[in-house]
């Protein structure tokens, strides 16, 4: 603004104001002058009158001045003031049409005690205040001196308005209703509804209000004077935003930071409003957020071509923003996306703030056909390219119900139902797949759309209520069908659907694969011991055996635990289950951690996996004590369907697999098992690329097994574990690998990895009295810490902490155990229950235990156990058989039918066993009793 000469009198003095009022406060000597651009029209009788730059990106200053010595309606300016006084809006109009960007002269006659400035302007040579008093659209204001007088220029104005209520001119009008001159405003509008009303039509608004350069509170402009306001955002930009206006009393709000405005935020919005501000414009709505935001574009009712936000990038006022550009029309966008390239180049304003690292080139979304391997929730997927690498991926902009993955989380209502539907429309068919954004560094999963044909999956499950629309910032990238997510959530919500109905229900169902932890320590801080968790995981399984009933049952198969083992969810019984394949053996996969598994068990899992992973299959469990094995997993049968083919016999097809010919006799496929395992043998496929070799290398082993049995006749052996009161484990003396063992056990460290987790079956090192030895794991208690192992180089067993056992090299596990079971040739021990078997078992470990013999092999039966002979010295210094000790004593007695190779030892034994029998000793304390009625015994027994 320019001042004039400050000492120039005034023409015409101000009357002075009522008793009582704001603007009686004394006025200077002489008046302010100057001369400025109107910048906005407030009301019928307010302005802001705005100064011009002179210098770059300054922003002039400004005013705000009310016409002195009148009154025009009031006009409401928010939701909470007053309604609009009749006439009002039109007043305003008015004087806005009469001097909106005009260059006017002003003079300020006084200012008040709140600061408000009072005075006259001119505009095109003509008082503005006498030419609003003429139209009827502002009243004069009663004389307001003690003496009752008026001033020259106050009476001008009553004579004005006496003539324009002779002429009915605005307000005075005689013919008109008053109350059909009100407008109405809507400060709460439905921009959902209008939205969908005017979608991608010119709208005719006003300029109310810059909030920012690149948002707008517009006047929606009706001619029933029905208006609404509201804000709306360009598309195509993010301008700077100017600081927060200062809450009162100075509060920040809690946990607010003070927002600091951008070096050129003041200026991008003065740009706008001295382009947009009060003017009458088109609003193009082309979006609308999940919050009603809307988004679109602005153009002048007169010049269509001129597009602001094309002038606000050109100048460098504010970054291209993609995804609000995707709204227009595409080769609109580029040419957003040039204007921005042009400023940047040329250092404009925000661009003298960035550095070029921080500019990222724009990502163009890429569109892949991928086929759908898994749906782990309603927004989550895995899919696999051409090549078959798999990648988990997240539905873009938006969030289905999450489903429970831990004890005791419950998931939220039709979680389920969300996971289901893309279950069964997508798994294992081919979708476009467009990534549209990614959060976080590498390897997190891509926020993509889902195209199945000419369905968008994101949108559809929008539309049936199965999700629900992220709330993004405004500069965060999106799903480029955004908008659309927005507006069927909306149709959703107002047809109450899925998530949007208010529902609570949860899908149940009994979950069997979930096993309870029991706890490592008991309350007094010794060892817990509830019942084992094979042992309840089997009776839990076996008492909903009934529940299960026979026959066959729709599922589907919900993970692929490994080649032999699935998670399978029973659709008509509610159950979550595993089943382990019945028939077969299958190699086992490799474990987490790259811990190594069996040759070809990841082939056998990746099968198992293209063919049935949460596809729809049929299983059919095995009968009897085989339908759950001793971990609590069902056994059983399962095929796909479309077509329908069995999971046992497309391993055994592939060779992946082998029979098991106990599980297999006992169902009633075995033939089927047989002619596909027999199709991989005679083409050599995987487990037999070998057959031919490990035959031959069978026979060869057999023929030097008999071989070296004959040999092996004699044997030097050392007793290292009583098994019974005949019966314990030796090591072979002249054993080579004894060594071997020995020095490797003495050099382990004992550290074991923090993820370590042993095995069933597996070979590992456990301590034992400060030194290692090899142990075989028999079972693993993971809740109470526990793990059974067997002492294979000593033959005995026990049960330590699951810390105790660390891996040791391949090398070691495949060194067969050093223990070999025998058995002292031609007797039994004493009966369980004779009240002797103790004494027998501590006697046999007076006369062996840790000690060396020569040990004459007679035979070994089917079992692998060694029946044999051991000479020790009698009474008389003489050799004499140890089970002649035995037998003296009454601790064992003659079996009833000795292999033929010990009719000879049989003979020898007798008198030692007759003279037990005739001392009373041991077993025969009441006399001899018959073979054959200790043989009924032991069957009453059993």
């Amino acid at each position: 603004m320019a001042s004039k000469d400050a000492g120039k009198k005034s023409n015409k003095s101000e009357p002075t104001p009522k008793k009582g009022e704001s603007e009686g406060k004394p006025r200077a000597p002489t008046a302010k002058q100057g001369y400025g651009i109107v910048k906005s029209v407030l009301s019928g009788s307010s302005v802001v009158i705005s100064g011009i730059a002179t210098q770059g990106n300054a922003v002039p200053p400004e005013k705000v001045i009310i016409l002195s010595g009148v009154n025009a309606p009031r006009l409401q300016r928010s939701k909470d003031k007053e309604p609009d006084e009749p006439y009002s809006f039109h007043a305003r109009e008015f004087l806005r049409k009469l001097l909106a960007f005009k260059q006017v002269s002003f003079t300020i006659n006084h200012t008040n005690q709140a600061g408000r400035e009072y005075g006259n302007l001119i505009v095109d040579g003509k008082s503005v205040t006498e030419t609003m008093v003429a139209a009827g659209y502002a009243t004069v204001k009663p004389p307001a001196n003690k003496d009752g007088k008026m001033h020259a220029d106050r009476e001008a104005l009553f004579g004005i308005q006496t003539q324009a209520e002779k002429a009915g001119r605005g307000m005075h009008s005689k013919t008109v209703d008053k109350n059909t001159m009100i407008r109405k405003v809507n400060y709460d509008p439905d921009n959902f509804k209008f939205f969908f009303e005017n979608r991608g039509k010119p709208v005719p608004v006003l300029i109310d209000y810059v909030r920012n350069a690149s948002t707008l509170s517009v006047e929606i402009l009706h001619p029933d004077l029905k208006h609404s306001v509201t804000n709306v955002t360009l598309c195509g930009i993010n301008a700077p935003r100017t600081a927060p206006a200062k809450r009162k009393n100075g509060a920040k709000g809690k946990g607010r930071k003070e927002e600091k405005a951008h070096p050129v935020a003041a200026y991008a919005q003065y740009f706008v409003q001295k382009r947009l501000l009060n003017r009458e414009m088109q609003f193009i709505p082309l979006g609308i957020d999940k919050y009603g935001n809307l988004y679109g574009r602005v153009q002048f009712a007169d010049h269509p071509e001129r597009d602001i936000t094309k002038m606000l990038l050109k100048h460098g006022l504010g970054r291209f923003l993609p995804w609000t550009a995707a709204l227009c029309d595409p080769k609109l966008a580029e040419e957003y996306r040039a204007c921005e390239a042009q400023a940047r180049a040329a250092s404009q304003n925000i661009w003298r703030y960035i550095k070029p690292a921080e500019v990222k080139a724009p990502e163009v979304p890429t569109v892949t056909s991928m086929r759908v391997v898994m749906v782990s929730s309603g927004d989550s997927l895995i899919v696999a390219d051409a090549k078959g690498k798999e990648r988990r991926v997240n539905l873009a902009s938006i969030r289905a119900p999450r489903l429970g993955r831990r004890e005791g989380d419950e998931s939220e209502p039709l979680a389920w139902e969300a996971k289901e539907y893309l279950r069964r429309k997508l798994v294992g068919k081919r979708v476009n797949v467009r990534v549209e954004y990614r959060r976080g560094g590498q390897g997190t999963p891509d926020f993509v759309t889902i195209e199945q044909g000419k369905i968008n999956i994101n949108e559809q499950l929008c539309t049936l209520g199965y999700a629900k629309v992220v709330p993004h910032k405004l500069e965060e990238a999106r799903a480029t069908n955004y908008i659309s997510l927005v507006v069927a959530e909306k149709k959703a919500e107002l047809a109450k659907k899925g998530v949007h109905s208010g529902s609570k229900d949860v899908h149940k169902f009994t979950d069997l694969t979930d096993r309870p932890r029991a706890p490592r320590k008991a309350k007094d801080g010794e060892a817990a011991a509830p019942q084992r968790r094979g042992e309840a995981d089997v009776a839990r399984a076996k008492a909903m055996l009934p529940t299960l009933g026979s026959g066959s049952h729709k599922g589907h198969v919900e993970y692929v635990i490994s080649g032999s083992k699935l998670k399978v969810y029973l659709t008509s019984k509610k159950i979550m289950l595993n089943v382990v394949l019945a028939g077969v053996q299958v190699p086992r996969p490799s474990g987490r951690n790259d811990k190594k598994g069996d040759k070809y068990g990841n082939d056998a899992q990746a099968l198992v996996r293209s063919l049935c992973l949460q596809h729809n299959v049929t299983v059919e469990f095995a009968s009897g004590d085989g339908a759950v094995d001793r971990r609590g997993n069902f056994v059983g049968y399962v095929w796909t369907e479309s077509p329908r083919k069995s999971i046992a016999s497309a391993l055994l097809e592939q060779g992946l697999a082998k029979i098991f010919l106990r599980s297999a006799e006992a169902g009633s496929y075995l033939e089927d098992l047989r002619k596909a395992e027999r199709g991989a043998k005679s083409k050599r496929l995987r487990m037999w690329e070998n057959f031919d070799e490990e035959l031959k290398k069978r026979q060869e082993a057999r023929a030097a097994a008999m071989k070296a049995e004959a040999k092996s006749k004699n044997q030097k052996i050392k007793v290292t574990e009583i098994v019974d009161g005949v019966t314990f484990y030796a090591q072979l003396v002249e054993d080579k690998n004894i060594k071997v063992i020995e020095d490797a056990m003495a050099a382990i460290d004992g550290e074991s990895p923090a993820d370590y987790e042993p095995e069933f079956g597996e070979v590992a090192a456990c301590k034992f009295d400060g030194a290692w030895y090899r142990v075989q794991v028999s079972d693993v208690d993971e809740e109470l810490g526990f793990v059974d192992v067997i002492f294979i180089d000593y033959g005995n067993k026990s049960r330590v902490n699951l810390e105790g056992i660390v891996p040791i090299p391949e090398n070691l596990k495949e060194i067969a155990p050093l223990a070999k079971k025998f058995t002292l040739a031609c007797v039994t021990p004493p009966m369980d229950g004779s009240g002797w078997t103790d004494t027998a078992f501590e006697r046999l470990g007076e006369l062996t235990y840790d000690q060396t013999f020569d040990a004459e092999v007679l035979f070994r039966d089917n079992k692998g156990i060694s029946h044999v002979n051991i000479k020790t010295k009698g009474e008389d210094k003489k050799e004499v058989p140890l089970q002649s000790m035995l037998l003296k004593e009454g601790l064992a007695r003659i079996v009833k039918r000795p292999d033929y190779s010990m009719k000879f030892l049989v003979g020898q034994l007798r008198s030692f066993q007759a003279e037990g029998v005739e001392g009373r000793k041991g077993i025969w304390e009441y006399g001899e009793v018959s073979d054959e009625e200790e043989e009924d015994t032991r069957r009453k027994r059993k």
